[in-house]
């Protein structure tokens, strides 16, 4: 089995980088990328098609519900899994 990919989306950078070194020592999980809002979340889901998202709901530009509206909208092979 492949190792899963996950993706982070949170505007507090100390979160993202601390939940990012804790996941990077994990053997089977990747982190693929992170955003700082939710239109660079978005277009980072269809760029790097992630197996999970982690999600903050309060972010700049698009809250995280606005994410998974249009999550929901967009026309991707695989949806990933995510967690609020």
């Amino acid at each position: 089995m492949g190792k899963i990919k996950v993706l982070i989306a949170d505007d507090n950078k100390e979160f993202c980088s601390i939940l990012s070194d804790y996941l990077l020592n994990q053997k089977n999980i990747i982190v693929t990328g992170t955003a700082k809002d939710g239109k660079e979340a978005l277009e980072l889901i269809q760029e790097k098609e992630p197996d999970l998202v982690v999600l903050d709901i309060i972010m700049p530009h698009l809250d995280g519900l606005g994410v998974l509206e249009q999550l929901r909208k967009m026309d991707l092979e695989k949806k990933p899994r995510v967690i609020i």
